[in-house]
């Protein structure tokens, strides 16, 4: 498995062959669709540690460079892309920089 551990424990970034492993292996995965010269997404990394440590939430994150095809399969086309997936299903898409609350109530929104 190419899983690689990002800075924090709990913010793991994964790769095409991981994502459909991992999300299905977790009730709730928040998954961001990033690039690296994004400047959203650079300010996103923060907000997601903070869900990741503090949600019971899987918080992933997915390089669209590298990974083109996942990212044309769950229509991400724009950078950040956002997408919930619950039971290992993708249930919320959301384009675009996100405020921590909102990606916060989201997680609540659909967590048992």
């Amino acid at each position: 498995m190419a899983t690689q551990t990002a800075k924090t424990d709990r913010v793991v970034s994964l790769d095409d062959d991981d994502l459909e492993t991992v999300v299905e292996d977790s009730s709730v995965a928040l998954v961001e669709f990033y690039t690296e010269w994004c400047g959203t997404c650079k300010r996103m990394k923060p907000v997601l540690e903070a869900l990741a440590e503090d949600t019971d939430a899987t918080v992933l994150t997915i390089d669209i460079e590298s990974n083109l095809e996942t990212a044309i399969e769950f229509g991400a086309q724009s950078t950040p892309t956002f997408v919930l997936f619950v039971d290992g299903q993708p249930v919320k898409q959301l384009r675009g920089g996100q405020n921590e609350q909102a990606l916060r109530d989201l997680i609540a929104q659909y967590h048992d």
